[in-house]
């Protein structure tokens, strides 16, 4: 590109507009949360929430995935990437989904989810009653929106136990009495301390996996904000306005989708992690428009070395945002069964046409950026 070509005050006004646009839009919902005397619309967040899983998931498959399979298969690189083997982004964005399943397993709080030991005994549970914890092993139950069904396993076990069912008298589990001979106490009350016992685990094991696929949400999103800085800084003339109209718009949609998953969390009071998740996702693109600058004389996208870099990083962005969007926004929204006691009837239907609206404006914008 020519030097002249290259107005330097203007890149620097557009980082300052990212900047702006990105924080503010990422924020928005957690003021909106934290200031209730803004009088902010109640459905605010229930808008944004759901235009901004599909904006999320437009990202990745009408943006992130097609870009890194467009520079993975240039005809500048090597016969490896655009003959031998031209589906190498998708396997590239198949690593990741793998390698973000493995993350979420590991640190999960899940791993320590357990029901009754095959070798129960409920003799032994009722002689001890509340003072023994009937599932020994049990440290938390995961519950992440997508609930096991963990009270179901425990009666199985309990019947295949031989615990004979009576309806016909209960009596809190809490009271029943050492000398009640087992055949006799109804399965009422042992479901009520196994019940009591996973409300009192789910609280924290929810909250904890909530934060850790907020976490990597942002992650995933912010791998591939970098370059998207990057690509709108080394460019000049009127394919600098078009390409700096749309980034503006896409970090508009995905801030707002990032800021209210992160308002959504039980936050302590006086937290400043949700805040500074805010301003880690206003900076990302910032820092790579920053980058851009400095560089913009040495760095060529259409170089081997632009074009492996920033399709790799796509392909692996792509992965880990199709997960995430799939499998912790969208099925846990509509698919669990605790999304069937929040989103019913109308609200259900509004909710899918947010989604489909959200997806439909970012597949336009993808056109562009």
């Amino acid at each position: 590109m020519a030097a002249r070509s290259y107005d330097l005050p203007f890149h620097v006004g557009a980082l300052a507009i990212i900047l702006t646009v990105s924080t503010l839009a990422c924020a928005f919902p957690l003021v909106a949360v934290k200031f209730p005397a803004l009088c902010i619309p109640a459905n605010f967040l229930f808008v944004i929430r759901h235009f901004g899983t599909g904006v999320l998931i437009a990202t990745a498959f009408v943006h992130l995935l097609p870009t890194a399979f467009i520079s993975l298969t240039d005809p500048c690189l090597p016969s490896l990437w655009n003959e031998r083997y031209p589906a190498m982004a998708g396997a590239i964005s198949l690593a990741a989904v793998f390698l973000i399943t493995v993350i979420e397993m590991v640190f999960s709080h899940g791993r320590s989810m357990c029901s009754l030991s095959p070798a129960f005994d409920p003799h032994v549970a009722l002689e001890h009653g509340p003072e023994k914890d009937i599932r020994t092993d049990c440290e938390d139950i995961a519950n992440c929106g997508r609930r096991v069904n963990s009270t179901g396993q425990q009666l199985q076990r309990l019947i295949d136990a031989n615990v004979t069912i009576d309806r016909t008298e209960i009596v809190p589990y809490k009271t029943i009495r050492k000398d009640i001979p087992v055949d006799f106490v109804p399965l009422a009350e042992i479901v009520d301390g196994l019940t009591e016992q996973d409300s009192v685990h789910s609280g924290k094991s929810k909250q904890k996996n909530a934060v850790l696929q907020c976490l990597l949400l942002e992650l995933s999103i912010l791998f591939h904000s970098v370059f998207i800085g990057m690509a709108l800084s080394v460019e000049v003339d009127d394919a600098f306005i078009v390409l700096l109209i749309a980034i503006a718009f896409h970090q508009t949609f995905e801030g707002l989708a990032l800021g209210s998953r992160i308002s959504s969390l039980s936050w302590s009071d006086g937290s400043v992690k949700p805040w500074l998740m805010a301003l880690a996702y206003g900076c990302t693109t910032p820092i790579g428009q920053a980058i851009g600058l400095a560089t913009h004389s040495l760095y060529d996208p259409d170089s081997e070395t632009g074009l492996l870099v920033v399709g790799i990083m796509n392909a692996i962005s792509s992965g880990l945002l199709i997960y995430t969007a799939l499998v912790d926004l969208l099925a846990e929204d509509f698919l669990s069964a605790q999304s069937w006691h929040v989103l019913r009837g109308r609200r259900r239907c509004m909710a899918c046409c947010l989604v489909f609206l959200g997806a439909f404006g970012m597949s336009l914008v993808g056109a562009w950026a």
